[in-house]
């Protein structure tokens, strides 16, 4: 008997948890507080980003509509939305898992994505 008011209570606090669990929070969009990290170094979307997200990123997922991929990266209001924290581990660290299924990024295009990343994902 004891057993069971064991089970049954600890499967309740279990259920409880779950249904407190905080919510998803979108990332901020805007990046009025950033400070670009590396003022000097002039990577922007238009001049370096664009092209390689082109090349390895929206030909076969994150091209929007019914693509394989989350977000349509084919803009750069698109791919300013996930310019995140998260952005850097899934693309940018040395154990990125993107692109999926492939290797990971050269190291120097990494490099590349993460001072425009640290320089708060300017456009132009």
């Amino acid at each position: 008997m004891q057993n069971t008011i064991s089970w049954v209570l600890g499967i309740l606090f279990l259920l409880e948890a779950c249904t407190r669990m905080a919510p998803e929070v979108e990332p901020p969009t805007d990046n009025t507080d950033c400070v670009p990290q590396f003022p000097d170094q002039k990577v922007t979307y238009q001049n370096y980003v664009k092209n390689i997200v082109a090349l390895h990123c929206t030909r076969t997922c994150h091209k929007g509509g019914n693509s394989l991929g989350t977000g349509n990266f084919t803009t750069y209001a698109g791919l300013k939305h996930f310019a995140t924290d998260r952005f850097y581990f899934r693309v940018i660290q040395n154990n990125a898992d993107m692109p999926q299924g492939k290797a990971p990024l050269p190291k120097s295009i990494r490099d590349s994505l993460n001072v425009w990343l640290k320089n708060c994902a300017p456009e132009n």
